[in-house]
């Protein structure tokens, strides 16, 4: 991801980071915008908004707004389940187990509602690592794919969370051409690129 951040991503752009659990590509993102650039983390998990804005603060990140909520197919609220400590980055809105997991309720937007929250009108490069929702995310987001806002979306599919769903990733690969995006293959990341 490390390569894409510097391939995409020119200084003084615009970087989304969906899924920012701790902050890593966040805090990468902003050193490669530089001042003039903006960074959109987007983590719902309470227990990380602490840490991340402790990364933030010590690696001297003061273009990132930190936004707490999951990024949906619709806006309102939500239950998160929340996986152990030691592994943060598999939470998700689907639980992945059948035995009882902690959860929390958070704030929910659809892609444009988070986008006018942001106050963003335009995103070179978007990096998506959602626990199985970015189907939901982008099949509702036809109009704003179709305008071409997002110009790069870096994803990473949950293959598992799709499946058990009765989804696949070919649908969204559709809707993603249909919408105007070519699909690239980059440094072993699923990448999205408008082309229109």
């Amino acid at each position: 991801m490390r390569k894409v951040l510097n391939r995409y991503l020119p200084y003084g752009g615009t970087f989304i980071d969906l899924g920012a659990n701790e902050g890593y590509f966040s805090v990468l993102a902003s050193h490669i915008v530089g001042p003039e650039g903006r960074v959109v983390a987007i983590e719902p998990q309470s227990r990380l908004q602490e840490v991340i804005r402790e990364n933030l603060s010590v690696n001297h990140c003061s273009n990132v707004r930190l936004i707490r909520c999951v990024v949906a197919g619709e806006t309102g609220r939500m239950r998160l389940s929340l996986a152990p400590s030691t592994n943060t980055g598999s939470s998700s809105l689907f639980r992945g187990t059948k035995y009882p997991i902690p959860t929390e309720e958070v704030e929910s937007f659809n892609l444009a509602d988070l986008l006018d929250k942001a106050d963003l009108d335009s995103c070179d490069l978007m990096k998506v690592d959602i626990e199985g929702a970015e189907y939901d995310v982008f099949m509702a987001a036809k109009e704003v794919l179709e305008k071409g806002i997002l110009r790069n979306i870096a994803l990473e599919y949950h293959e598992g969370v799709l499946s058990s769903r009765g989804l696949s990733r070919e649908e969204l690969h559709d809707q993603m051409i249909e919408s105007g995006y070519e699909i690239n293959q980059d440094f072993g990341h699923c990448l999205y690129s408008f082309r229109r």
